[in-house]
């Protein structure tokens, strides 16, 4: 899930001594070996506070990896914990998690380079690709589905299941818009989906052999993909020892519900490559860089940030241009920033919520530009939980949480066949609602509420662990019957 605000615009970072450039005079020999010296000074300076930040990041509990390149040379590469702590594996460049949402970023270059090379047209309509698109869905076109205003909901099924394409574009046809196509921003990972099956139509080849064979390996990006590039050795695990192949995808090859909006693996060295050969025009062309780096629509009424083909593009008064997005699942979480202007690439990731991929990007940013950032545990960070809200949105809060508090499977199935909705149902079957509510359990059952948001229609809730002390985001959707219609948690 791509959060809907920035935390580096919300931290007041602006720019220092760190990143000026010094201009070399012709004068004398000395004067060129003192301007060395300074600059020799810098990045020792800069190399010390990228450290003293990853440590205090490290103390307060984050375990993974967090990279930094500048102009695609690496410059900070640091792990914290164990990948694997049943055999001592320690994170690397060359760990493979999964990245989340960030997939949408792939998808969106995929794309902008299929219409570069004049294959696929921005305004094209799905009922072009899949001539048996239901009415209300067959003028969705291309650029809705990459800007998130074709109206199309979050999700329609189980990231854990088994479903082919056939299944999983007869479960789409089938679900309600939430709003008139174009109308407004509404992030669904639905509408990545269907660009992943364009894709297939469009190039003969399935998303990820079109995705490796013509952008990422003749670039040398090895390990980014799904089953062809997953190697176990080199994967992650959870905190609770899962494999990414189990903790994200069920035990199996990544289904349809991901396919092309979530899930890929890759690792931080791949991640910095792309995030260098994307901006520079090297990986896919000039052309195609600027069309999916265009921020295209605002995210949300007074938002700050817009979101182009798959990515998010900010302008801040004091750091420039910048290009990002994150994504997550209640076991690993990522985060990729560009610095365009002032040229550096980032990456990080976890196994854990306690320390977000969001705060070591906003930690490290602040470090960079000379910036004071108070690195905190969250055990200690002093936010009480809050009181749920006598509202419709309240009342599906507690019966949610109350659901999850449970370990009865026959309290969660009551939860399934009385507090959904025949949709909500329909997304999955009945044991993949109980292989969900098993797994929230586990991980979020004892969970206090620290912040509540509500509109008419959804409440937005962010759970912490009082032990651990990770947060996740929970929001719940529901009708004006008090069923719950949609359900989104990472």
């Amino acid at each position: 899930m791509k959060a809907l605000s920035s935390p580096l615009a919300l931290a007041g970072l602006s720019l220092s001594l760190a990143c000026s450039a010094v201009a070399l005079k012709p004068a004398t020999a000395l004067a060129a070996s003192q301007a060395t010296t300074r600059t020799e000074i810098q990045d020792a300076a800069l190399e010390a506070r990228l450290q003293a930040r990853f440590d205090a990041l490290a103390e307060a509990g984050f375990t993974g990896f967090a990279a930094i390149s500048r102009h695609g040379e690496i410059i900070f590469a640091q792990g914290a914990g164990l990948a694997d702590p049943a055999t001592g594996r320690p994170f690397t460049l060359d760990t493979q998690f999964d990245i989340g949402s960030i997939t949408k970023s792939f998808t969106g270059m995929a794309i902008a380079a299929l219409v570069d090379a004049g294959r696929l047209s921005p305004d094209a309509i799905l009922a072009d690709f899949f001539p048996d698109a239901p009415a209300d869905k067959a003028a969705i076109t291309v650029q809705q589905l990459l800007t998130h205003t074709a109206g199309l909901p979050d999700a329609v099924g189980d990231d854990f299941s088994e479903e082919d394409w056939a299944s999983v574009r007869d479960t789409i046809f089938n679900a309600e818009l939430r709003h008139e196509p174009g109308s407004a921003y509404r992030y669904s990972n639905v509408g990545f989906t269907l660009l992943a099956a364009i894709i297939e139509v469009v190039t003969g080849q399935s998303y990820e052999d079109y995705l490796i064979r013509e952008i990422l390996a003749p670039a040398g990006i090895e390990h980014t993909g799904y089953m062809a590039v997953y190697d176990d050795a080199l994967a992650a695990r959870s905190r609770h020892g899962e494999a990414v192949i189990d903790a994200s995808w069920g035990g199996h090859a990544p289904n349809w519900h991901l396919m092309g909006n979530g899930g890929l693996v890759s690792t931080p060295r791949d991640m910095l490559a792309w995030e260098a050969g994307f901006h520079n025009g090297s990986l896919v062309s000039p052309q195609a860089r600027d069309l999916a780096m265009t921020p295209l629509v605002r995210e949300g009424e007074g938002a700050a940030s817009f979101y182009g083909y798959g990515l998010v593009v900010e302008d801040d008064a004091e750091l420039g241009r910048i290009y990002w997005h994150n994504g997550g699942n209640p076991s690993f979480n990522s985060h990729w920033r560009v610095l365009a202007d002032q040229g550096y690439e980032m990456f990080a990731t976890t196994n854990q919520r306690a320390i977000s991929a969001d705060t070591v990007i906003a930690a490290l940013v602040a470090a960079l530009m000379d910036q004071d950032f108070q690195v905190q545990h969250p055990r200690e960070a002093g936010t009480d939980p809050v009181a749920l809200p006598d509202t419709a949105g309240g009342a599906a809060a507690a019966d949610f949480l109350a659901m999850i508090a449970s370990d009865d499977e026959a309290v969660w199935q009551d939860y399934v066949l009385n507090r959904m909705s025949g949709d909500m149902r329909a997304v999955a079957p009945m044991d993949g609602h109980l292989g969900m509510m098993r797994q929230l359990h586990r991980d979020f059952g004892q969970s206090e509420t620290i912040a509540v948001f509500e509109t008419e229609t959804a409440i937005t809730l962010s759970l912490r662990d009082p032990h651990s002390g990770e947060t996740i985001p929970v929001v719940i959707e529901y009708n004006a019957e008090g069923q719950v219609t949609g359900l989104m948690i990472g």
